[in-house]
């Protein structure tokens, strides 16, 4: 696969990837905080969704319980229930449709398949949003630490690209699998990132994103190691470290 597509030519500096949106001063995973990343530079958004009630969430847990005023698992409350709660500062649990509707054009979106059964409706949903001219392939990539739904998002779209994710202690496991997956990147724990696995990755083809990136000095490692993109949940702060500036996708 092609080195990362919305990375600077002739550019060492990584994508920085507002996790969740501008999750440090907005609710995350809400439409306040994916505009809020983008009005600070961010061309990069990731986001999670779960499937409910026959829609994709925008929302990390299976439970409402810490990023709402609710309680329990998603599947227990109606879809109306579910985008009734108070997400934060008076925002609602998006749908998948919305943030592409906010974000296409304006930023990359990394869709994080959470729960069981979002492969498909994923899929759905990003290959109407190309058909209404609103998306573009190499404007979305789908990551899973469910390898599997990664497998099935393949058969069902062969150009949709993807990114198998991997927490603390990944090995080359997770090369192999991107290989067979036909992915274009792998994404991996801060702890995980070695030298030797970018290396290999990229000689691979491969593209290498860390999440989570708080803190400047692991910035600064990223950056030594050579990989292509970091996630954090503070846009602001991380678009200045090492004078970067923002990237056009």
């Amino acid at each position: 696969m092609a080195a990362d597509t919305a990375r600077p030519a002739g550019s060492s500096l990584p994508v920085c990837i507002a996790h969740r949106g501008d999750s440090v001063r907005a609710p995350e995973n809400t439409l306040r905080a994916f505009a809020q990343a983008l009005e600070l530079g961010a061309t990069w958004l990731e986001l999670d969704v779960h499937h409910v009630h026959d829609r994709l969430l925008v929302i990390h847990d299976e439970t409402v319980d810490r990023t709402t005023d609710g309680t329990g698992p998603l599947s227990a409350h109606s879809l109306a229930e579910l985008r009734a709660l108070d997400a934060g500062e008076g925002e609602r649990i998006p749908f998948l449709e919305e943030v592409l509707e906010l974000a296409c054009g304006r930023a990359r979106v990394n869709v994080e398949l959470k729960g069981p059964g979002t492969a498909a409706p994923t899929v759905a949903v990003l290959q109407t949003a190309m058909r209404d001219g609103r998306c573009r392939p190499e404007q979305v990539v789908v990551s899973s630490f469910g390898w599997d739904r990664l497998a099935e998002v393949r058969r069902l779209a062969p150009d949709l690209p993807i990114a198998p994710l991997i927490g603390k202690g990944a090995g080359g496991e997770v090369i192999e699998v991107a290989d067979r997956l036909g992915a274009e990147a792998i994404h991996i724990s801060r702890w995980s990132a070695r030298q030797r696995l970018v290396n290999a990755a990229h000689q691979r083809g491969l593209a290498v994103r860390v999440f989570t990136v708080n803190r400047e000095w692991e910035y600064d490692l990223m950056l030594r190691l050579g990989v292509d993109g970091f996630f954090t949940d503070d846009p602001l702060r991380a678009l200045t470290w090492g004078a970067q500036a923002p990237v056009l996708v």
